[in-house]
């Protein structure tokens, strides 16, 4: 992984290949600050381990809404932090809050101003 590429990395997403979708926390993409962590949510997950796929989520994929979720993403804190951080080098506006009053897990919705949405991705 190059040093542009590691730089811009917020973590990392679970993909269910049965069902062609990542993992969702209600209507926001989930992203796992680790791969143990993505690997964790697996265990949770209404899927067959042997449907999974761990997809690495980098800034560029959130700009396109990878997960098609109109730019909501859910992010365990160390991925918000890295994001928080990339969202203001670039000057992408974007809410957050806690889910559910627990900071561990926050729910980020991008402005849609700053969002590729390419219905033929």
């Amino acid at each position: 992984m190059s040093d542009d590429a590691s730089e811009s990395m917020i973590g990392y997403s679970l993909f269910d290949t049965s069902e062609e979708c990542y993992e969702y926390n209600e209507n926001a993409c989930f992203i796992a600050a680790t791969l143990d962590g993505v690997k964790r949510t697996l265990s949770n997950a209404m899927m067959s381990p042997r449907d999974a796929e761990f997809h690495s989520v980098f800034w560029d994929d959130l700009l396109r809404d990878y997960g098609c979720s109109g730019g909501e993403y859910a992010m365990e804190a160390d991925a918000f932090a890295r994001f928080r951080t990339l969202a203001q080098e670039h000057g992408v506006s974007f809410e957050a809050e806690a889910y559910d009053g627990d900071d561990s897990l926050m729910v980020v919705e991008i402005e849609r101003r700053f969002l590729t949405l390419d219905p033929d991705r």
